[in-house]
């Protein structure tokens, strides 16, 4: 990039973005498919967040959660230990405000829980499926 009109363009672009508009990941992890399979639900779920704006800053478009039952408006978040560093706690304690705000439950669950006992955590999803 040097070029400056292409700078400029990228500068023009990326004006009023920040972190915080991170929608999700597209790469789906072995636990998650794994809870998938299990569970028979869909992965990589978008939820648009357009009623949210105005009510946070700068909301993605939408958020993709790695698994969900839209008919129970219930997202199921796998967690890996990058989730642990302090920036990606804020993101996901944003991200399931925001989707509380929209209606959606939000259960998030470790890698290494998945990997230690993925029949227990599909119990604990399809329990909190029946109380909705």
């Amino acid at each position: 990039m040097h070029n400056p009109e292409t700078v400029m363009k990228v500068k023009a672009s990326m004006q009023g973005k920040t972190f915080l508009s991170r929608g999700g990941n597209p790469k789906i992890t072995p636990e998650q498919q794994t809870l998938a399979d299990i569970l028979n639900l869909p992965m990589e779920h978008a939820i648009a967040t357009r009623p949210a704006r105005g009510h946070f800053p700068c909301v993605p478009n939408c958020y993709k959660v790695d698994l969900a039952s839209p008919e129970h408006l219930l997202a199921i978040e796998v967690d890996g230990n990058t989730h642990k560093l302090k920036k990606w706690k804020f993101l996901d304690q944003r991200k399931t405000e925001i989707l509380n705000f929209l209606g959606w439950k939000v259960l998030r669950f470790w890698n290494e829980d998945i990997r230690a006992n993925p029949q227990l955590v599909a119990a604990t999803i399809r329990l909190s499926m029946t109380l909705k």
